[in-house]
C-alpha cells in the first residue's frame, strides 16, 4: 500500500472509532434513564449492545494506530 492509501485507511478507522463510541453513549443514555418502562431483559439488550459498540471502537482503534505506525514506518524507509 502506498503512504496516501494508508492515511486515509487510519483516518477512516479513527472516525469509526468516534461514531461507535458516540452511538454507545447515547444507548448508555438510553439505558439508564429512570423514567422509561423498559424491562431488565430490554435493559440488559441495550447493556450488551453498548458493550459491543466499545468493543468495536476500541477495535477500530487499535487498526488506526496499526495504520499510522505503517505509515510512519513506510515514511522512514
Amino acid at each position: 500500500m502506498n503512504a496516501k492509501q494508508l492515511k486515509s485507511l487510519a483516518e477512516d478507522y479513527k472516525q469509526f472509532a468516534f461514531t461507535l463510541l458516540a452511538i454507545s453513549a447515547f444507548l448508555y443514555i438510553g439505558s439508564v434513564l429512570p423514567n422509561q418502562e423498559l424491562n431488565i431483559e430490554k435493559k440488559n439488550l441495550l447493556l450488551f449492545v453498548d458493550c459491543l459498540f466499545i468493543a468495536a471502537s476500541f477495535l477500530c482503534v487499535k487498526r488506526s494506530l496499526h495504520y499510522k505506525k505503517q505509515l510512519e514506518k513506510a515514511e522512514d524507509e
